[in-house]
């Protein structure tokens, strides 16, 4: 699995073994709100799906900016940007086959095949979130 750029051992160590992470986002008037997510680290970028009508959603697509702590509210972390992501069905495919084998009782039994069906119809959306590069220029 592989993660944020320049991730330091705690946050690779977190990635590896939980199970979700903490998403802030702010809304226009810059209230934040943090909330658990199931997520997939791949080539970078951590993934996860939500509802289009959800409320994580609409600010990632007003603005993009989040925070994400990993295991906990109070857990290794970064900042970065999400985005939704509309032209990925095998990422969408991978994502919900890693929930099935992540969280086997609920993946299995019916989370996985209600997400499956929502990306599908376009319900529900894929997001990715890139982590700001502390090297970067401007971060």
């Amino acid at each position: 699995m592989t993660g944020p750029p320049r991730e330091d051992a705690a946050l690779a160590s977190a990635l590896a073994t939980a199970g979700r992470i903490y998403l802030t986002t702010w809304s226009r008037t810059g209230t934040a709100g943090t909330v658990p997510v199931w997520f997939m680290a791949r080539d970078g970028h951590l993934y996860f799906t939500t509802l289009r009508r959800s409320l994580k959603a609409r600010r990632i697509a007003a603005d993009g900016r989040i925070a994400v702590h990993v295991g906990s509210r109070e857990g290794p972390g970064f900042e970065g940007r999400a985005e939704c992501v509309d032209d990925r069905p095998d990422r969408e495919r991978e994502i919900v086959a890693y929930y099935k084998r992540r969280h086997p009782l609920l993946g299995r039994l019916f989370m996985a095949r209600l997400i499956a069906r929502r990306l599908g119809t376009k319900e529900s959306v894929l997001i990715r979130i890139t982590p700001r590069d502390p090297g970067a220029p401007g971060a």
